[in-house]
Parts: C-alpha cells; sequence; structure tokens
C-alpha cells in the first residue's frame, strides 16, 4: 500500500526545491496552477518558459496575498511538503507513479500552486513523489488548511485501490509466524509511567522529549479506531513507528520523533495504555472512547498546530484533557458538569480538589470546542426504502442504548 508522509515547511520554498533537486537527482518535475499553465492540469517543467521558477513563484503568490506573514502572532506555515512512497510490491514504474501522485494532488489541492518532484534515489531505487503545496488557494486566496489529515491517507488508499494496487483498508496486520512472547507481564502495570528523570525535568521547566512522544500518542490514541488510523494520525503529529525486535520478551511498538529518530522509547515505558496489546485492545472494543467527528477534526488540528510551532504547553494541556475525558468516559460538556455535580455533592476535600481539575478540563474543552454540549443519542430515520441505511441506524440506536445502560449503571454504583 502506498505511504504518506507530511511535513509543514516554515520559510520560502527556495530550500525545499534546492534540497529536491541537487546533484540532478529529480527525475522528472511535474507543475500545477501556475501563470504559464492551463488551470487544474499537471505538465512537465520542460514545457515552461526558460526563466520558470516553481519556488520563486510560489514565494510570490504567497507574498502578494499576504500569506508569509505571523497569523495572530504565530509563524506561517509556507507550504506542505508530502512523501507519496508507493508499495515495493507493486513495482511501480517513474510515470505510474507520477499518474498516482497526479491523480491525489488534483483530488485535494487543485486550487493551489503544486510541483511534483520524482525521485529514486532510495536503496533499491524504488521512484517515489515529493509534493509541494503552496499555503495559498489562488480562488480564494485564503491561507492551505487540512480539516481532516486522516482523510487525506484514506483517498490514497482508495485511488490505489481503483489501480489494482495493494492498499490499507482497516485491515488487522498481525505477525502470525513470529516467535511467542516469552514474558506476560508488562514491566509496569500503571496506565501511564512517568520516571524520576522525567518528573525533575518536568519541575526545572525542562524539556522532556519522552513526554513530547507520549502527549502526541495520548492524542493519536484517542482520535484512531483502527491501527491505520493510529499511525497515520501519528506521522501527521511527526511521531515514526516502528515494530519492537521479535527477541523482545514482548511485543510492542517503538516511537520516535520524526526530526530526531534516536529518540526513541517503547510504548509500554510510556506507560501501560501506550503498548501494543492495549492500543490493539482498545481498537477492537466498539464502546471505547472517542470524541465526535466535528472534535475529532479540531483536537487534530489543534494538536497539529502545537506541533508545527513547537508550543509544547499548549499540546501537555490538550492531552491531559483528553485523558481526563477517557479515564472518565466523558463525551460532552453535559457529562462532565454531571460528574462535577457528583462529585461536589460528596462533601469530602479529596472530591472537592477533583471537581475543580474537572472545571479547568471543562473550561478548556469548551473554549477550545473540543467536546460538544450534549451528545446526540438519536439519529433521524432515513427513507423507508433505505433497507440498507435504516439497519445501519436500528444497529447503532441500540448500541448507543447499550451504552447509556452501562452508563447509569455506573453512576448508580458511584452514587452508593
Amino acid at each position: 500500500m502506498p505511504l504518506l508522509k507530511p511535513i509543514a515547511g516554515h520559510t520560502g520554498c527556495a530550500g525545499i526545491k534546492r534540497y529536491l533537486e541537487k546533484g540532478g537527482r529529480a527525475l522528472e518535475i511535474l507543475t500545477m496552477n501556475f501563470a504559464w499553465q492551463e488551470e487544474r492540469v499537471f505538465e512537465n517543467v520542460s514545457e515552461a518558459p526558460g526563466d520558470f521558477d516553481w519556488a520563486a513563484s510560489m514565494d510570490a503568490t504567497r507574498h502578494a496575498c499576504g500569506n508569509d506573514t505571523p497569523y495572530r502572532g504565530k509563524p506561517a506555515r509556507t507550504f506542505k511538503h508530502f512523501v507519496m512512497s508507493p508499495d515495493p510490491q507493486d513495482g511501480l514504474t517513474a510515470d505510474q507513479v507520477a499518474e498516482l501522485a497526479s491523480a491525489w494532488a488534483l483530488k485535494h489541492f487543485s486550487d493551489f500552486e503544486v510541483a511534483i518532484v520524482l525521485h529514486d534515489d532510495n536503496e533499491n531505487r524504488i521512484p517515489h513523489a515529493h509534493i509541494v503545496v503552496n499555503n495559498t488557494n489562488l480562488a480564494t486566496e485564503r491561507r492551505l488548511q487540512t480539516p481532516d489529515p486522516l482523510e487525506l491517507n484514506r483517498s490514497l488508499q482508495d485511488l490505489a485501490e481503483e489501480r489494482g494496487l495493494r492498499f490499507m483498508r482497516d485491515e488487522v496486520v498481525r505477525e502470525c509466524e513470529e516467535e511467542p512472547a516469552r514474558k506476560k507481564m508488562p514491566a509496569t502495570m500503571q496506565k501511564t509511567y512517568i520516571r524520576r528523570a522525567e518528573k525533575e525535568i518536568a519541575s526545572e521547566g525542562g524539556y522532556s522529549w519522552v513526554s513530547d512522544i507520549r502527549n502526541r500518542v495520548t492524542v493519536a490514541k484517542a482520535l484512531a479506531r483502527n491501527e491505520d488510523e493510529f499511525i497515520a494520525v501519528l506521522k501527521t503529529l511527526e511521531v515514526d513507528v516502528a515494530q519492537n525486535s521479535v527477541r523482545s520478551w514482548r511485543r510492542d511498538w517503538i516511537y520516535s520523533l520524526a526530526d530526531h529518530p534516536t529518540w526513541r522509547i517503547g510504548g509500554e515505558k510510556l506507560g501501560l495504555s501506550f503498548g501494543q496489546e492495549a492500543l490493539r485492545n482498545r481498537f477492537a472494543r466498539i464502546a471505547a472512547w472517542h470524541p465526535t467527528p466535528a472534535a475529532s477534526r479540531q483536537i487534530l488540528s489543534q494538536a497539529e498546530h502545537a506541533v508545527e510551532l513547537n508550543d509544547l504547553a499548549e499540546l501537555q494541556r490538550l492531552a491531559d484533557a483528553i485523558e481526563t475525558c477517557m479515564s472518565s468516559n466523558v463525551r460532552s460538556l453535559a457529562d462532565l458538569d454531571r460528574r462535577i455535580r457528583r462529585l461536589e455533592s460528596r462533601g469530602d476535600a479529596g472530591s472537592a480538589d477533583q471537581a475543580n481539575a474537572l472545571r479547568e478540563v471543562r473550561a478548556y474543552m469548551a473554549q477550545a470546542r473540543l467536546l460538544p454540549e450534549t451528545l446526540q443519542t438519536k439519529r433521524q430515520r432515513p427513507p423507508q426504502n433505505a433497507e440498507g441505511a435504516l439497519r445501519r441506524d436500528d444497529q447503532e440506536q441500540r448500541n448507543q442504548k447499550a451504552q447509556a445502560h452501562r452508563v447509569r449503571q455506573r453512576d448508580r454504583k458511584e452514587a452508593r
């Protein structure tokens, strides 16, 4: 299946152009929506006027629209760079990779200046595409927004499927032939495990890359409903995931920062809930906590923005709020209000402290619009002739009623 890696740019485009074309390693360069071209059509730069420079043109467009200046006091994201790598087993030629990359870019960025640079400079000489998208929409002159980065990867898989290539579709890939784990118990049973060194760094206001990775993984595990989406969200947040050695006592994922690959840590070393086994169990649970689709987009956008600006304090605050919602199983602001009232009714100091902490979380989630006011429990019934849709709606209503019943039972137990 093809893989997609997004990288945000915050400078002019001359540097990325120099990197992609240095030493004559570019197999082919395709561009779209520049002044010399027909709209929404990719053409080879060999057809361009002799003085054409796609990087300089992108910079000029951005400057003319005022989109190279800081936004609300924060550095501008000047372009997005996507690396599209085909599955080696598909054996695609450079022309086939170019066609796939062009179709994908046209689907999502039809009103933007785009440059596609093809390479085969990896170990096995497998062609792959670098896709550079300027940050300015030519139709609206507004800045580039990617409200649902997961959809970018999903649509790439759809395009691969249409072309008869390998693709990902919520499949479960397991190491069926690997030797079984030799150690039944994880190193820690704590859901979140923070070492002494990490606590000391935090107390001194320093940077902990372990904490940084944990916060990004927290966002990913809350948003993803399967393994593919989990890895896709982590790529968006610039975290790489690898399988640990088959000789390890337990099977686990290894997380590392994309821009600092030597900073690596196993999932269960961050806490039991961050390990491979716990996460796969979570993906298999229908009732696992997830935000609404609208809240998911907002959470991912906020996390991506914090990563791009290196705003680690905001990322920490977001991760802490998400962990609180997951542990309390609250899915709306109304749920938070009810839990706060229950804690206040107990009248003891410990419950009062918990209620105050939940108020801070509620204020943050409300301000950032990360939770709905209430959770919609009833769906509008579709037309009676849509039998398949009716069955799906009926099943969802049964699931929602079962979930509501479990919540009421839990609330009664807490009230005793």
